[in-house]
C-alpha cells in the first residue's frame, strides 16, 4: 500500500539505514518513546539510530495500518515493522522492486534499465545531506567523519568517505566560504 511505502521511504530518507536493515526491523527495534531503531548486527555492527519526532508521528500512522492489516487477515505472525497487505514479512527484493516502480512511474528513472536513481540512493541522500549541514554550520567534517560512519554502521572511516564528494549546494556553500576569508 502507498502508506507502507511512504513509511518505509521516510525511514530510508531520514536516517540513512540500508534497505535490508529497515526491511529487518522487528516491532521489538522500535522504541517511539526515545525515538531510536535498535539495529540488530548488520555488516558486523549492532546499533541504535536516533530518529526525529515527525518520523516517529509517521511510524505511529503506519502502526496504525499494520493493525488494520492485521485484522483483515485476523492476525499477523510476524514480528517484522513492516508487512504486505496480506500480513507477510515484505522481502528487500519486493520492496526495492516497489520503490525502482515508484521512481519510473514519477519519471524520475527509465522505464528500462539500470540508470537513474536506485533504492540506496536514499541512504547516499541522507549521508549527503547531514554533511552539507555540517559544512554550513561550520563543523570540521573530518572530525565528525567517525560520528557519520558509527551512526551509518560502517565498519571504519573509510565506507563513509564515499559520501565526500562535491554537490552543487556543497561547492556553493565551499565558494561562499572560501571567498569570506579572502575579505578578511
Amino acid at each position: 500500500s502507498a502508506g507502507i511505502l511512504r513509511t518505509f521511504l521516510l525511514i530510508l530518507y531520514c536516517t540513512g539505514l540500508r534497505l535490508g536493515e529497515a526491511v529487518r526491523l522487528q516491532l521489538s527495534d522500535v522504541n517511539l518513546n526515545t525515538r531510536e531503531f535498535f539495529i540488530q548486527e548488520s555488516k558486523g555492527r549492532a546499533r541504535l539510530v536516533p530518529f526525529r519526532k515527525d518520523l516517529a508521528q509517521e511510524i505511529t500512522t503506519y502502526l496504525k495500518e499494520r493493525k488494520s492489516i492485521a485484522k483483515t487477515n485476523e492476525q499477523i505472525v510476524v514480528d517484522t515493522l513492516f508487512v504486505n497487505l496480506c500480513g507477510n514479512s515484505l522481502t528487500t527484493n519486493a520492496v526495492s522492486c516497489a520503490i525502482v516502480q515508484l521512481l519510473r512511474q514519477q519519471g524520475l528513472k527509465p522505464a528500462k534499465g539500470r540508470v537513474g536513481p536506485r533504492p540506496f540512493d536514499f541512504r547516499h541522500a541522507f549521508a549527503v545531506h547531514r554533511l552539507t549541514e555540517w559544512y554550513h554550520q561550520g563543523v570540521d567534517i573530518h572530525a565528525r567523519l567517525p560520528w557519520l560512519s558509527a551512526y551509518m554502521g560502517h565498519a571504519n572511516v573509510l565506507g563513509t568517505e564515499v559520501y565526500l564528494h562535491a554537490t552543487p549546494e556543497l561547492l556553493q556553500v565551499a565558494s561562499d566560504r572560501f571567498e569570506s576569508r579572502l575579505r578578511h
